[in-house]
């Protein structure tokens, strides 16, 4: 609204307060995500050994969580470069 249609007696809005400089962008976490998420198995066998004597030991279950890094690993490098794909186009859009 106008100031000439404004009703008598209330004050006009104030203007938006500018955006602030310097301020970043919030990164995406799908790299991070996908490196932790591809090590998991070997990063919960090191966690348990803390707690279990035999954690590594192959013939306990504890043992063979780090063998499940056949599944995350391909699966955390897909999220990595999804990642970095991501990132990439929102820099090359961010300096057009």
């Amino acid at each position: 609204m106008s100031d000439e249609t404004a009703l008598p007696g209330f004050p006009t809005a104030p203007p938006p307060p500018p955006p602030p400089r310097g301020q970043k962008k919030r990164r995406s976490p799908l790299v991070l995500g996908g490196m932790i998420f591809g090590i998991s198995p070997l990063l919960f066998s090191l966690v348990a050994s803390i707690f279990v004597e035999d954690a590594l030991n192959e013939s306990t279950a504890l043992g063979s969580t780090p063998l499940y890094m056949i599944f995350t690993l391909p699966i955390g490098f897909v999220i990595v470069m999804v990642g970095l794909t991501t990132g990439a186009r929102n820099v090359t859009n961010r300096n057009r």
